[in-house]
């Protein structure tokens, strides 16, 4: 039996450490960072508390790291029902990362991202127009009103809003014109569409209003086109197509080109084929890319029509993504608040400069509580943060305290030396095990992964042998 206890107690160490070693911080995704992009971190608003007031549903677990928690909205389609972030200072998106409630992947339709300077006017960048496919992270690249702002929200109008995480990546409003941008100029082309309707015109292409649409006076005639003039050179780097709807047949044939005189155009991508779906097409992939004036969309196989046109592209002299140093332009000054991580007591926020240190950074050797292992920038592992580390970190952001205790973060604890003890019995053990299991009842712990658990089944399977060799010797 007491053998039998040594094992239980292996099994229980087994599963604890591997539950710690599988777990996840914010951000979680690990997706690929656009170039001269940053992951976008400040302070939360919205919900502090979600449905029936539970602590643990507010907006804190949207942005968390586990993929099993997740914001659950007090009431469906309010206003105030949101997760959100406050950057400090206006950043233009480049990526949405989402992961949607487990189970529940019909209440991504309707979920938006919006924007907002002073969180009482809220523009809509994105809307799902679907439920989710998989329980997977969704990827967003495409916004509409992307001009950068202060505050971001991930709320829903139209079903229940649960989210399990959010991710924003982007850069400050200042560095926006380092890198591809939308490109803005005269527009060009007809200036009535079918049956000399002016409302039908190339400039209903660029009215940001999917509903309208430019609707040529001709098919394949070379004077029908919708395009752009710009002041100078620009290469594309991505246009964005939004057919007419219910004629998402015209898609096919659909070109852009490239002019540098009005007279003679280069096409640099034709469609092949219809556009399955009312909803915007996104091209990236270009022919005879070397930079042009003008741009136009065109179609010389059906008729032409199109709602919705934008460009995307950087100067001809060709683009280098910006660095940290210069991405840091809009940032002036940073706010870092400290998270006594389970510890009773508080300190005061303190004020950094991108590129800059951390000097000042609280000590709190003197905390009697527990020792202390330093602040690290994320509650469980993460990198520690002393007077002298470096700021790499665009926007507001929190500095959490690590303690040398029984619940000490391994980040932290692996420089301790773990005092010996002697093994329990076998009453000891089962004690233990059944004051686990209620705890992990009581918590309401997730199982850990099966490749977690694989990790602890081999590591409780050579502590055993170990045990049972041992107990052979010593008989």
């Amino acid at each position: 039996m007491r053998l039998l206890g040594k094992i239980t107690l292996g099994i229980l160490c087994g599963v604890v450490l591997t539950t710690a070693a599988c777990a996840s911080d914010y951000p979680s995704s690990g997706t690929d960072i656009p170039a001269g992009s940053a992951l976008l971190e400040g302070a939360l608003i919205g919900e502090t508390v979600g449905w029936n007031g539970q602590q643990d549903k507010g907006r804190s677990s949207a942005f968390d790291g586990d993929v099993y928690t997740y914001y659950d909205p007090t009431a469906q389609g309010a206003d105030y029902a949101y997760c959100g972030v406050d950057l400090g200072a206006p950043y233009v998106l480049s990526k949405v990362v989402i992961m949607p409630r487990e189970n529940w992947l019909d209440r991504f339709h309707g979920a938006s991202i919006q924007g907002s300077n002073d969180m009482e006017d809220w523009d809509t960048l994105w809307v799902s127009e679907h439920s989710a496919r998989e329980w997977e992270w969704q990827e967003i690249e495409d916004f509409d009103n992307n001009t950068g702002y202060q505050y971001y929200r991930y709320w829903n109008g139209y079903t229940h809003g649960d989210v399990a995480e959010v991710e924003l990546y982007g850069y400050p409003v200042g560095a926006a014109v380092a890198g591809p941008i939308k490109l803005q100029g005269e527009v060009i082309g007809e200036e009535t569409g079918w049956d000399g309707s002016p409302g039908t015109g190339a400039a209903a292409a660029f009215d940001g209003d999917r509903y309208t649409y430019y609707d040529p006076t001709s098919k394949g005639a070379d004077y029908a086109y919708a395009g752009i003039a710009l002041d100078a050179p620009q290469i594309l780097s991505k246009v964005r197509i939004f057919p007419r709807e219910g004629w998402t047949d015209r898609f096919r044939g659909a070109s852009i080109q490239g002019s540098d005189d009005m007279r003679d155009w280069e096409t640099l991508w034709t469609s092949t084929s219809a556009a399955e779906a009312w909803k915007w097409q996104t091209v990236t992939d270009f022919e005879n890319n070397k930079g042009y004036l003008y741009y136009r969309y065109w179609n010389g196989e059906e008729h032409g029509d199109v709602a919705e046109l934008e460009f995307y592209g950087f100067s001809s002299e060709g683009y280098v993504p910006p660095t940290m140093a210069e991405l840091s332009v809009a940032v002036s000054e940073m706010t870092v608040s400290f998270d006594w991580n389970g510890v009773e007591g508080s300190t005061d926020p303190m004020t950094v400069t991108f590129g800059g240190t951390y000097d000042g950074i609280a000590d709190l050797s003197y905390v009697d509580a527990a020792p202390f292992a330093g602040w690290y920038t994320s509650r469980t592992g993460g990198e520690r943060v002393t007077a002298e580390t470096k700021v790499t970190h665009l926007g507001n952001h929190t500095l959490y305290a690590h303690w040398l205790t029984p619940n000490a973060s391994p980040a932290s604890a692996e420089t301790v030396e773990p005092e010996t003890e002697a093994l329990p019995d076998e009453t000891e053990a089962e004690a233990a095990l059944t004051d686990t299991e209620t705890a992990v009842e009581e918590e309401g712990l997730r199982v850990v992964p099966i490749v977690c658990i694989a990790v602890s089944v081999v590591a409780i399977a050579a502590s055993a042998a170990v045990l049972l060799k041992n107990r052979d010797r010593d008989e």
